[in-house]
């Protein structure tokens, strides 16, 4: 997939920035009882396929009050454990009370089938809708969960796996926060155009994406840095559009300026509580703004903003309606 770099070079340096996922550890009662606060390695079998996922359950939690959950979802050739360090989600979700889930891809260098994108996900057709959607109703059995507070966010290729979460599981997810993502476009040049269907309700949604990020460009088209390849990307432009129609949405958003001019954030006003924020990050690049570096070599992520903060605080002030 490196452009600069021979195949065995490539398959090495991705190898050492995406270690394999942890062997699981043993669940505890699965009606929850015993389940206490801290972090968890598990597994659960759906469609045939062992999926392994990391649980985070805040200092705060009793089982007495209902938590919203976030899925984090890492990007193409990451890991969970990846992920959850990068984004640093577990901090603020100790600070805002969510519990986080951090659920593996399928593959050796793990990928989501985000209809579009990516690997061998993609080409195999994974169930991933399916598998999320099995996974939040095990935790759900498992966990006081508030079932109007169901989010989903990622990177990347998890942040094209959360735009498909929310158009196919708009009954279940309350919000999504994708960053780097795009609702669709070819697997390669020339290949049927891919987008994710119209969701039968609404759906908030907080989108960051930078203008120079060359692995899934500003303005679409093919992608390209060190993750370049074949794949045509939907612009951002069309990607906040196909939500500002769909949640019926004004389609004149209040713009603001901050930072010196380095962040904008347009906000789209739609019935029902419901928003969409796209935040716009002028020397943003492929990276989750106010984490770590996703990959040995990766660009340093915008300090600006969290990332991580400004979604958290969205989904918390946007739970399901209706």
């Amino acid at each position: 997939m490196y452009r600069v770099f021979p195949l065995f070079a490539a398959l090495l340096i991705l190898a050492l920035a995406f270690p394999i996922a942890p062997t699981p550890t043993p669940a505890h009662a699965q009606d929850g009882t015993d389940r206490q606060p801290g972090d968890y390695a598990l597994s659960m079998e759906y469609d045939g396929l062992t999926r392994t996922y990391l649980l985070h359950i805040p200092p705060g939690y009793d089982g007495s009050q209902p938590y919203p959950l976030v899925i984090g979802l890492h990007g193409g050739t990451g890991t969970a454990e990846q992920f959850q360090r990068s984004s640093g989600i577990n901090a603020a979700a100790d600070d805002l009370g969510f519990i986080a889930v951090f659920p593996d891809g399928t593959g050796r260098l793990q990928t989501w089938n985000a209809g579009h994108c990516c690997g061998l996900s993609r080409r195999d057709n994974v169930d991933d809708v399916g598998f999320i959607a099995a996974l939040i109703a095990e935790l759900s059995a498992e966990l006081n969960l508030d079932p109007a507070r169901f989010y989903a966010t990622g990177m990347s290729n998890g942040a094209m796996m959360s735009y498909r979460l929310g158009a196919e599981l708009p009954d279940v997810l309350a919000g999504i926060g994708p960053v780097a993502g795009s609702i669709g476009g070819q697997y390669e040049a020339g290949a049927p155009e891919v987008v994710i269907p119209a969701p039968d309700e609404p759906v908030s949604v907080i989108a960051i994406n930078g203008m120079l990020d060359e692995a899934v460009r500003y303005e679409g088209g093919l992608s390209g840095g060190v993750f370049g390849g074949t794949r045509v990307d939907i612009s951002v432009a069309d990607s906040i559009a196909f939500w500002v129609e769909h949640n019926n949405c004004d389609p004149d958003p209040h713009t603001e300026t901050t930072a010196g001019g380095n962040i904008i954030r347009d906000t789209y006003s739609c019935p029902a509580g419901v928003e969409v924020v796209l935040i716009t990050i002028v020397d943003g690049t492929h990276s989750w703004p106010g984490g770590t570096r996703g990959w040995i070599g990766g660009p340093e992520p915008n300090r600006d903003i969290s990332a991580t903060v400004e979604i958290l605080e969205f989904f918390l002030a946007h739970p399901k309606t209706g």
